[in-house]
């Protein structure tokens, strides 16, 4: 009884389920990918608007005797950020859930992202080298305090996030927008596309044998293909034949 349950429970599901199954898999699959092609933009500003809110909602929450909510919220964007008090914003006397650069950091990321997305995803970027010097202020800023050298202010510290975050999303998500704007070959088209090739090779290794060889070209076709070369007219040519094979005239000897 057991081995005969064992059998059933290792049985392969039909194919008619099992092909139902692949087509669901494979819908959902595409279903997905399309959502994610037509709307990452507005995904991307809607969790970076998270976090901000929560981080700006988290000094009210304790102002209002809400810890309960308050303190996991600040637990949680301890992944995101040091939160180091001295560096933070208090209001109300209670401490923002990000420090000032951070914050300043996830904001301008948030509203460059939310103007990207407001203009269609048509926002124009900026090359490379001015991402860079976007960067330079705040890696200064960053390890000459990291270091000891100087101490950093409040203004600077917003400012440098600023710019490194508008920075960021101003090289980025256009570039990702023009990487996905990029023509995809559809899978079926790919093997039909293949197919076709492989059947234009086939019927240019057919071609060559009867084909003129060019006297710059010292090749022995006779002993390569067992045949001898003749002459054949242009229209009797294939197209890829000649590009597969440069060597090879319509012009008789």
């Amino acid at each position: 009884m057991a081995t005969s349950s064992l059998h059933t429970l290792q049985r392969p599901l039909p194919a008619r389920r099992q092909n139902r199954v692949s087509r669901a898999l494979t819908d959902f699959s595409d279903k997905s990918a399309s959502f994610l092609t037509k709307h990452w933009a507005k995904i991307i500003t809607s969790v970076l608007g998270i976090l901000v809110f929560a981080a700006i909602s988290v000094p009210f929450l304790s102002y209002l005797g809400l810890d309960v909510i308050s303190k996991p919220i600040f637990y949680t964007l301890h992944y995101v950020c040091a939160q180091i008090p001295s560096h933070s914003f208090y209001i109300f006397g209670h401490q923002l859930g990000m420090c000032a650069r951070n914050f300043s950091i996830y904001a301008s990321m948030f509203v460059g992202s939310l103007i990207f997305t407001l203009s269609g995803n048509r926002m124009r970027g900026i090359p490379w080298w001015a991402w860079i010097l976007l960067m330079v202020p705040i890696a200064l800023d960053g390890f000459t305090q990291m270091f000891g050298l100087r101490e950093s202010s409040w203004e600077l510290r917003l400012l440098t996030g600023t710019l490194f975050g508008f920075g960021n999303v101003w090289f980025a998500l256009p570039m990702m927008q023009k990487s996905l704007e990029l023509p995809v070959l559809d899978p079926r088209q790919a093997a039909q596309a293949i197919y076709e090739a492989q059947m234009r090779a086939n019927a240019a290794q057919q071609v060559v044998p009867v084909m003129v060889v060019n006297p710059t070209v010292q090749t022995d076709l006779a002993s390569t293909y067992g045949a001898t070369p003749r002459p054949i007219s242009p229209a009797a040519l294939d197209t890829a034949t000649l590009q597969d094979y440069p060597f090879a005239s319509t012009e008789a000897q």
